[in-house]
């Protein structure tokens, strides 16, 4: 079976098909894993590598036959989110585990093993829908139709010696990443208000499509793309966690609301609740430092990517090489670029390792 359209051209087909066929297989390895539960890993490598099927989906739609590509995204989608909760879940278990192993004042620990306790039987009651999701793509089929179909492509693409180049991949590539950039600098007045929550919830998941479309067309640009890679990564590892002390703050409000009614059930009054509060209070403190810290980050390395002139560098890389440069406006402060992306020391691994307490999660979207 030929997934994609007789119209399209051979290079773009090239470049889709090891893509699909990539992912496809990293997900499939981890539903036995997800099953068993003794990974919180495998739930997390598989929503990454299901988002970026959906990546390579948007970016390649009109390449495919309509009915296929409507099979393969309904159940991509579907197994993206039925995975959604129970990641969100592991993450906070993860979180509150490393605090607790730091405490060292004891009237902080009973509020947050409480909250440590609830999460853990909210993620052991979510995991027979998370089977329920894995079963269902498995049982679709559409995962071993998208090796099988793919190989085939690749075969007959190896047989004939195309690359995953070319003008029209170069061309396409563009496309989606001056569309993905514009989206992300659409949202970038929002990091002067602080507390402009919603768009900068927005501002995360377009730096991860945006990385997602980088990547999907890293090859064909022969390493031209990997510093815009790594730029776009730090800045969607900063957005995910200030996302991540937004949804921890929402939390604990609702958390402590919910056992101060508890409370005041069993007792008939509020005393017994301080027992908890301090904890849930240190938290709420913690996770509200944290993110003055990393809005802090972001707006500091947002300022010098301006300065370095680094996005629209970005959109002369994108034109490929032997192409005419895309236009593009100069920056607010009339730079007009420099042939290299971000130094180093602002790029890094995508990970807060060294940040007290915050959470470490890559490749997070809604």
């Amino acid at each position: 079976m030929n997934p994609f359209q007789t119209t399209a051209d051979e290079g773009v087909c090239t470049l889709a098909a090891k893509h699909f066929r990539r992912q496809a297989k990293r997900l499939a390895a981890q539903l036995d894993g997800i099953r068993t539960a003794e990974d919180i890993e495998c739930v997390h490598r598989a929503r990454v590598a299901s988002r970026r099927l959906r990546a390579g989906l948007r970016m390649f739609q009109i390449h495919l036959e309509p009915e296929v590509y409507a099979r393969w995204r309904k159940h991509v989608r579907r197994v993206t989110a039925g995975l959604g909760d129970a990641r969100d879940k592991d993450v906070q278990i993860e979180f509150l585990c490393r605090a607790l192993s730091r405490l060292d004042e004891a009237s902080l620990v009973p509020g947050v093993a409480r909250l440590l306790a609830s999460l853990e039987k909210q993620r052991e009651r979510l995991q027979p829908e998370v089977v329920k999701a894995v079963d269902r793509i498995e049982r679709s089929g559409v995962l071993d139709e998208m090796r099988a179909a793919l190989k085939e492509v690749r075969s007959r693409s190896d047989s004939a010696k195309a690359a995953p180049g070319g003008p029209a991949v170069y061309r396409e590539a563009a496309e989606h990443i001056h569309a993905q950039l514009d989206e992300l600098l659409s949202h970038e007045s929002s990091l002067a208000d602080p507390q402009a929550v919603p768009e900068h919830h927005a501002m995360r998941i377009a730096a991860k499509r945006l990385r997602y479309t980088l990547e999907i067309g890293q090859k064909p640009y022969g390493g031209a793309l990997d510093g815009m890679i790594e730029m776009t990564r730090r800045a969607q590892t900063l957005l995910g966690d200030i996302h991540d002390c937004d949804v921890w703050a929402e939390r604990l409000d609702a958390f402590a609301e919910k056992q101060r009614g508890r409370v005041v059930k069993r007792f008939g009054r509020e005393g017994p609740y301080d027992r908890l509060a301090a904890g849930i209070e240190w938290l709420r403190d913690v996770r509200a430092r944290d993110r003055q810290r990393l809005f802090g980050e972001l707006v500091d390395f947002w300022e010098q990517r301006k300065r370095q002139g680094d996005w629209q560098q970005l959109r002369r890389l994108a034109a490929g090489p032997g192409e005419p440069p895309a236009a593009s406006a100069p920056s607010e402060d009339g730079s007009a670029g420099v042939e290299r992306p971000g130094d180093g020391a602002e790029r890094g691994d995508g990970r807060c390792g060294e940040a007290p307490l915050a959470a470490c999660v890559e490749d997070r979207e809604s």
